[in-house]
Formats: C-alpha cells, sequence, structure tokens
C-alpha cells in the first residue's frame, strides 16, 4: 500500500539542521528508506533539511555541507525529482550510474533501490504523492499498467527539462512562499494538476494514453488536441483553436473525436472542465466563502442550473454535495 506523503514529510514549511554529524545521519535515516549510510568530512559541518507544500505536493532542499555522504537507500511512497544546486552528486541503480550536473533536472528511481554519493550537496527535490498522481491519471484518461513509475532519471529532452525547472520556479515563488495562493484549494489543486502534467511530459514513465475503450492507444493528432484541451480547459477556446494544436483541419478533427473517442471536441472540452470544477469543489472550503457557482463560472458554466445537471450526469452527484462533503 502507498504511504500518503503526509505520512513520512510533514506537508507544511517544516526545516532541521545541525552542526552535528551524527545527530543529521539519525535525521537522514528518519526521513528516509537508508539501509546503509556512511558520512564523514571536516568541521565546521552543517545539515538542513526543509520541506515546503501541501499533502500531494512538496519541495524540499537538502543540505549536506562540507562532507562526503553515501547512501543506499530503498524506494519511498512518492515520486521525486530534483536537482542539484551546489556540490557533487552520483546515482547509481542496477549498474546504471550517472553524475548529475548542476541544474540539470532529473527524476530519482521510483521503484528501485539506489546509491548515492555526495560532496558539499544541495540538493532541490520535489515531492509528489503516488497515490495521487495516480488517481489524477484516471482524470486525464491515461494509464499506469501495474502502477505509476519512473523509467529513466535523466528528462526526455532538454527543452523539456526547462520546462520542468521553470515550472517548479513558479510554484515555488508564486504559490508556496505566496501564503494567500497558499491558502486556496483551488491554487494549490491547479499547481499539483500542473506538476502532475510537466512530471509525466518531462520524465520518462510507464503511462500510456488510451483511447475512448480504455485500451487502444490514440492517434498523435488526437493525443494532441486532447493534450491541448487539458491545458487550457480554463481558457476561452474552441474548435478551431484546438484544430490549430493539433494541426488539422475543424472538420478533420470533428471525423478523428468521432471514430476514435465517439466524442466531439466540444463535448471533451466540457468534460474536462467539469473534472477541473469537480478537482476545486473537492478541495473547496464553504467555510471561506467557496461557491458553486463561483467554481462553475471558473471553469466557464455560465448557467448554474446546466451546470449542476451536467455534474450529476458526470460524477453521479451534485455539486453541492461535493461542496459539503
Amino acid at each position: 500500500m502507498t504511504t500518503p506523503l503526509g505520512a513520512q514529510v510533514d506537508p507544511r514549511v517544516r526545516s532541521v539542521s545541525t552542526s552535528d554529524r551524527e545527530v543529521a545521519h539519525a535525521l537522514i535515516r528518519k526521513n528516509y528508506r537508508i539501509t546503509r549510510l556512511e558520512g564523514e568530512g571536516p568541521d565546521p559541518f552543517t545539515y538542513s533539511r526543509a520541506v515546503s507544500g501541501e499533502t500531494r505536493f512538496a519541495l524540499c532542499r537538502f543540505e549536506y555541507r562540507r562532507g562526503r555522504l553515501l547512501t543506499e537507500s530503498e524506494p519511498v511512497g512518492f515520486l521525486v525529482a530534483g536537482g542539484v544546486m551546489a556540490g557533487r552528486l552520483s546515482l547509481s541503480t542496477r549498474g546504471h550510474e550517472i553524475r548529475v550536473a548542476p541544474g540539470t533536472p532529473i527524476a530519482f528511481p521510483s521503484h528501485d533501490a539506489k546509491t548515492m554519493e555526495s560532496i558539499d550537496l544541495v540538493l532541490g527535490q520535489v515531492l509528489l504523492d503516488r497515490a495521487a498522481v495516480e488517481h489524477e491519471l484516471a482524470a486525464m484518461r491515461l494509464s499506469a499498467p501495474g502502477g505509476l513509475r519512473s523509467l529513466a532519471t535523466e528528462a526526455v529532452s532538454p527543452a523539456m527539462g526547462r520546462y520542468w525547472s521553470e515550472l517548479v520556479t513558479h510554484v515555488h515563488e508564486h504559490v508556496i512562499r505566496n501564503d494567500a495562493a497558499m491558502a486556496s484549494p483551488l491554487v494549490r489543486g491547479s499547481a499539483f494538476r500542473s506538476l502532475v502534467a510537466a512530471y509525466l511530459e518531462a520524465f520518462e514513465t510507464n503511462v500510456v494514453v488510451l483511447g475512448g475503450d480504455g485500451q487502444a492507444p490514440l492517434p498523435s493528432t488526437v493525443r494532441r488536441a486532447r493534450e491541448f484541451i487539458e491545458q487550457h480547459a480554463h481558457d476561452d477556446i474552441g474548435v478551431v483553436e484546438i484544430a490549430e494544436a493539433a494541426r488539422v483541419t475543424p472538420r478533420a478533427l470533428q471525423l478523428a473525436f468521432r471514430r476514435h473517442l465517439d466524442s466531439t471536441p466540444m463535448a471533451e472540452l466540457r468534460r474536462a472542465r467539469l473534472r477541473g470544477a469537480h478537482g476545486d469543489l473537492v478541495m473547496a472550503d464553504p467555510t471561506l466563502g467557496h461557491t458553486v457557482a463561483g467554481i462553475a463560472l471558473s471553469w466557464g458554466f455560465a448557467h448554474p442550473g446546466r451546470f449542476a445537471a451536467q455534474y450529476t450526469a458526470e460524477f453521479g452527484r451534485s455539486p453541492r454535495d461535493t461542496l459539503e462533503a
């Protein structure tokens, strides 16, 4: 069973620091599934670890200054991607070893034991709760046979690596460090979904895109269209914009959706907006003034009654029931 992120890492800002190497090693063993640990170096020595975020996603800054650290560890209950901010780091799993250059994003092994050796390390990490990510896959009509796992350490391309890094910087600067943003379930939900999408695009995983029957892979035209819909469901888009993103004519797009999904682009857009509204309703708090009408309007549903009917048909319960649950 997957252990929730919150059970291993307190999701609100928590930090610890010490200049005692033995205390540092005890803390590292407590926070990670360590099977072997060796550390040495001159004094003065410093260790610190700071985590901030929420139960589905968190950012961690790990520092082991003025020293060499060698660890062997088992997989943990969350997905981890990060990068070296200072110092040196090498990582190996099952005969595969890489030296991580500063500023280069990597995905840490999700299912394999790993060995890490570092010198004077400052490491930034993004922690994504595995269960929450796998739940999000269903909303994105993706599948990860046998459970979601990372398949490679490096980003799929330098461009996608930069995209991941820039998104993480944005989430850190404009969401996590912004008290008002972190107080909003809608903003936190949007940040989480953005991190999930970026992780799946930037790093190789076993995720596959499913067709309308839940099994057949989709052609690139339909896949590009659906990716555009998911990314821009909050925007004022229609068939023309979706077709441009898919690199086909609106007529060809309509035919492709009908053939492979037994649906239409606008129906898919409406479902994407309903899923977005559903996620916001789940995270909303009526005591903070969140309302069904306000959330519906933010996702482009101007008619509350029509939204309620479509939502109930899609999720089997009324939006008010979801808000008040």
